[in-house]
């Protein structure tokens, strides 16, 4: 039976936010760790970002270095609990009654030293359990990696792109100011002369000519 010692470093040996084991672990200012790639996504969908997923305390902290002595304690534990695996009855070959530690590259299933001699599987491509568990390991970990430089990218584009459309707001909103600043500018007037007839000036032309004829 597991002792309460054993079980006690294993879960602080756990990932809070996926509860599996620390995978690249980092720690931040708090002093609580988690794998590099939970505790991004955990801020991607927080409400509070760059808070500890456990205590809630805030970390100005962005870039982290691996927690090397952390990795390797993790590393040994699941060395421990593969080979405590390896050795009980959950994993026994059905047919054979022997234990299953080798892991079949094809159809990704576990495989005791007969299964993997049969006709069905002896083709395949074969590997240690231990080897396939650093492998599969290591393929996780350039996944997340992809998964979190995608997550970053998009972020950058819509970050770029709001940018984008607080510009053409401001320009949109300079331009309606400029109409409504041209419309509430009064019309220079255009003076015109016009010609009013003078009461009284053809009568006294025909008098003065009558005049002058005498």
């Amino acid at each position: 039976m597991e002792s309460d010692f054993s079980r006690a470093i294993t879960e602080e040996l756990h990932c809070s936010v996926c509860l599996s084991y620390l995978t690249d672990p980092v720690t931040i200012s708090c002093g609580h760790s988690f794998c590099r790639a939970c505790l991004h996504l955990f801020w991607e969908d927080s409400l509070l970002p760059g808070h500890c997923p456990t205590c809630r305390k805030r970390t100005k902290q962005k870039d982290f270095r691996t927690n090397i002595v952390l990795k390797k304690l993790v590393s040994i534990a699941k060395q421990a609990s593969l080979k405590k695996y390896l050795i009980s009855e959950e994993n026994e070959c059905v047919t054979h009654k022997e234990p299953k530690g080798i892991f079949c590259m094809e159809t990704r299933i576990y495989l005791c030293q007969l299964c993997s001699d049969s006709l069905i599987h002896r083709d395949h491509r074969h590997a240690p359990i231990e080897a396939a568990a650093e492998g599969e390991m290591e393929r996780l970990l350039k996944q997340m990696a992809s998964l979190q430089e995608k997550i970053q990218e998009i972020k950058e584009n819509l970050e770029a792109e709001c940018r984008m459309k607080l510009l053409f707001r401001d320009v949109d909103n300079i331009l309606r100011r400029s109409e409504a600043v041209e419309l509430s500018i009064p019309q220079a007037m255009k003076p015109e002369l016009s010609v009013f007839p003078i009461t009284g000036l053809t009568e006294s032309f025909n008098h003065f000519e009558g005049e002058c004829e005498q």
